[in-house]
């Protein structure tokens, strides 16, 4: 399939999949001052969470939907295309949002690209605001490499043209140890791409896996015109794989995110922000409990700093 080349407004596409349900938090202080807070929705990324070796099973995630509303948070994104739509009819239910549904996008020659059910999904997200996050890998080529760009773009630009029938969102997904594991891979591919329906994600823990901190505002200001997803969460960087110490309870670790909210707001970025929870062990109400605490003394301090 070619893409078309009618063009239509990223900033439109990405405002309608947030309008009307835009999430501001704030403490019981921070409501008697006025209700400080960023203007971002606020998800939670949690496969993986907590100590149930299933916790990655539909019906595990499924159990979030009420959880996660319960605890004030606007949603959430899903691993795989598989459940996708259960999970946004539970999540609904519950005046939620499935904000994500991550997928592979594989560049080698001879490999189908992307799995099949992603064409069959697309049209089902309409009217949702679901972003497809690809993140775009490859068995042959080296991460950051650009020998698989010219396929990669030739994928982008047929997925990006089945999504725009249905007034959906791409967005790059930057992952250590694949093709496009730098925030410099996937603003490549999506200015090559082309189409105002793809733009890129910014993830803080694969950020601090192959970058230097130093980075970060050039990063961004880089990432910017693309810019419709971001993760964060607490961290101390990360060291050897050291899991428990990369990829933390947010407000946990040495790394101070308000650094990178402060960046995100001096850029005025609106769009959503999501915790990863991957591998947090303990009882999953209480991680995102922590988690929601933590974002809403981040999410007042930024928002209210001159």
């Amino acid at each position: 399939m070619h893409a078309a080349s009618r063009r239509w407004s990223v900033t439109g596409l990405v405002l309608a999949a947030v309008t009307g349900w835009h999430f501001a938090v704030a403490s019981a202080a921070e409501n008697a001052a006025g209700a400080a807070a960023l203007p971002n929705p606020f998800y939670a990324y949690c496969v993986g969470i907590g100590t149930d070796k299933e916790s990655g099973a539909l019906k595990a995630q499924l159990e979030l939907a009420p959880m996660l509303a319960e605890l004030g948070y606007s949603g959430m994104a899903h691993v795989g295309l598989s459940g996708a739509m259960e999970i946004l009819d539970a999540l609904e239910k519950h005046n939620q949002k499935l904000l994500a549904v991550y997928t592979d996008l594989v560049v080698d020659p001879g490999d189908r690209g992307y799995d099949p059910q992603l064409k069959e999904l697309i049209p089902k997200l309409k009217g949702h605001g679901t972003i497809v996050w690809l993140v775009v890998n490859s068995r042959k080529y080296k991460p950051s490499s650009t020998e698989g760009d010219e396929r990669a773009v030739t994928l982008l630009r047929e997925i990006a043209e089945i999504a725009r029938e249905s007034g959906v969102a791409v967005s790059l997904y930057p992952h250590k140890g694949c093709y496009a594991e730098r925030m410099e891979d996937v603003v490549r591919l999506a200015k090559m791409t082309d189409r105002p329906n793809v733009g890129v994600t910014f993830t803080l823990c694969h950020f601090l896996a192959v970058d230097d901190v130093k980075n970060l505002e050039r990063v961004l200001e880089m990432a910017r015109p693309h810019l419709t997803m971001v993760t964060i969460n607490g961290t101390s960087g990360y060291g050897s794989g050291n899991l428990a110490s990369w990829i933390q309870v947010l407000g946990e670790g040495t790394f101070d995110v308000g650094v990178l909210l402060k960046a995100l707001r001096k850029l005025d970025y609106r769009g959503p922000i999501g915790i990863i929870a991957y591998g947090i062990k303990g009882d999953r109400r209480e991680i995102l409990g922590r988690s929601m605490q933590a974002w809403k003394r981040l999410s007042a301090q930024v928002a209210t700093e001159k």
